[in-house]
């Protein structure tokens, strides 16, 4: 979970920063970051969230790891703002943390950054990013990224302030209904079915498509792209079981040979009660031009599926693809924003 919802503009009037504790603080952290982000949630924030409530029951386990495991204690570094409660007992109303980012030791990713709703407007959203951002600082970074809702007007402007600014995100759309969809042929590009052998080709395509700091934050496995033979049945059973069907088409390049792909649609054919899921990656070199048979084919196979909404995943880097969708009857439901600030 790397999503903030700080709102605050003034300075704190009460209250106090510290380091978080895991073993005193889980249990604050944890329902403070379910209020805020509950709603937001995909499967994987669902799943960190359950990790953290089932961390907070187990106290000594906690911190005899916050004492044993430099790993737990990089995982679990961050600051908490915490007042006086009833009796004189302390209670957290603010959170953020701090960890390296899996796809670039360098860098630091802030998050989890959330404030009470009584206690927002007050300066302490701005505090805890601060103190987060001076943290990895301290620890060597060569700087911070972050991810926020484009929406949240408050929380983009205090990270403007603070000297972050945009290099990518992700838009989800969505669409109730299919009509039947007509195939856009082009002159300059051929849509088909990847070849069993161009997994690398994908793979490649991948890490030239999706922003370098997404990456950073959430790696690019291999295995999704380039599976080997037990990924692919690994896959097989798992769709199965969840009543899905992938498919995948890739655009070339018309009269290339053994060229890397340009274009991926990958869709998830839904025969239960979740919708349809669509995902699009354009290399940059040919954004603009590829979207549309690439879409267009993409949305023809969906709506011969069985009738179900459809959410479809784009970069923010490629507003033509989300262009091409509204034209077929998508509409933003929302976009997470990535922001990096340089140390040097």
């Amino acid at each position: 979970m790397v999503v903030t919802t700080a709102t605050e503009a003034s300075p704190p009037w009460q209250g106090r920063l510290r380091p978080l504790e895991p073993v005193r603080d889980l249990h604050d952290v944890s329902r403070l970051i379910s209020e805020a982000f509950a709603s937001d949630m995909d499967e994987r924030g669902r799943a960190a969230l359950r990790e953290l409530r089932w961390m907070a029951r187990l106290s000594p386990l906690v911190w005899w790891l916050s004492q044993a495991d430099p790993e737990f204690r990089d995982a679990f570094r961050g600051f908490v703002w915490e007042v006086s409660g009833a009796g004189g007992r302390a209670r957290v109303v603010g959170n953020a943390n701090v960890n390296r980012a899996p796809g670039n030791r360098q860098w630091y990713i802030i998050c989890n950054v959330v404030v009470a709703p009584d206690y927002r407007n007050q300066g302490i959203g701005r505090q805890l990013t601060a103190a987060a951002a001076d943290e990895a600082a301290g620890l060597g970074a060569q700087g911070v990224l972050l991810q926020v809702h484009r929406d949240n007007r408050p929380a983009m402007h205090l990270y403007l302030e603070q000297g972050f600014r945009e290099v990518g995100g992700e838009t989800d759309l969505w669409a109730e209904e299919l009509r039947p969809v007509a195939v856009v042929d082009s002159v300059d590009y051929k849509v088909r079915p990847p070849h069993a052998d161009e997994g690398y080709k994908l793979y490649e395509l991948a890490r030239q498509a999706v922003p370098l700091e997404q990456q950073w934050i959430r790696p690019l496995q291999r295995q999704d792209y380039w599976p080997d033979a037990i990924s692919r049945l690994m896959v097989r059973m798992g769709a199965t079981l969840s009543s899905r069907k992938a498919y995948r088409l890739v655009a070339v390049a018309a009269g290339s040979q053994g060229q890397l792909p340009v274009g991926l649609a990958s869709v998830t054919v839904s025969f239960g009660r979740r919708a349809h899921r669509l995902a699009l990656l354009v290399h940059p070199e040919h954004a603009g031009r590829v979207e549309m048979p690439l879409l267009s084919r993409a949305l023809h196979l969906l709506a011969a599926a069985p009738e179900r909404p459809v959410r479809a995943t784009l970069h923010t880097t490629d507003p033509t693809a989300v262009k091409v969708l509204g034209s077929y009857g998508f509409r933003e439901r929302r976009t997470l924003l990535t922001m990096r600030r340089d140390f040097r």
